[in-house]
Formats: structure tokens, sequence, C-alpha cells
């Protein structure tokens, strides 16, 4: 079960890194020259949590008592409106994409905010299962 975890936080690790990327390049991204990279780092990154959560599922060792298993569903259903919204933007009218790129932003730094919260209880929960 240890070692479940240490992958599980391995490979967590390098998703929210992908994310980061992903985020920084497209904040610093002026007039969409870099978006099919900003699209496709942000998705590996959320592909990449969403197997960190399957791996744990499939091995046994998800605790869904704990808090940071429902911060960590938070986190992946607001990863996915991220995904989401970055879709509708992209495929949007001129005039409907200035809200919609609030709309995804917004989504994306709640989504950072609750990886970073998820991390906070994770660290607590690896307390109680070193005892």
């Amino acid at each position: 079960m240890i070692s479940n975890v240490l992958l599980h936080i391995v490979v967590m690790a390098v998703g929210f890194i992908f994310v980061l990327i992903g985020a920084v390049i497209g904040a610093k991204d002026v007039g969409e020259k870099k978006i099919n990279l900003h699209k496709t780092i942000g998705v590996l990154g959320v592909l990449i949590f969403l197997l960190g959560f399957i791996g744990l599922l499939a091995t046994g060792s998800l605790k869904p008592n704990l808090p940071h298993f429902y911060f960590a569903i938070l986190s992946l259903i607001f990863a996915i409106l991220t995904i989401i919204g970055g879709i509708a933007y992209t495929r949007a009218q001129i005039e409907n994409k200035l809200p919609l790129r609030k709309s995804h932003r917004a989504d994306a730094i709640l989504t950072i905010m609750l990886v970073l919260i998820t991390t906070f209880f994770g660290v607590i929960g690896l307390q109680f299962l070193s005892k």
C-alpha cells in the first residue's frame, strides 16, 4: 500500500507540473500563438491526474473517508470543466470569446487552488497512514 501511495504522489506531482506549465504558457501567450502547446500540455496534465486517481482505484488504495478524497474529486471536476471551457473558447465566435476566456481562466485558477488544498490534506493523510 505504501508503494501505491508513493507512486500516486509522484504521478500527481508530475500532473501538477504539467498543469502549471500549461497555465503559464496560456497566461503568457499573446495572440494565441502557442495555444496548441497550451492545450496539449494542459490536457496531458489532467490525464496524468486521472491516471493517478485510477491507479489508486485499481489497487484498492482509495480512502474515500478522508477530506483529501473529496477535494481530489472537486479538483478533477474543475480540471475537466477547465478543458471544456477551453474547447468552447477555441470554437466560439469572436463576440463570445471574452466571457469564455474569463470563465476558462477562473476555472483554471480554482482548479489550481483546489489541487493545492488537496495536496495539503494529502500530506495530513500521510501522517495517519504512517501510524
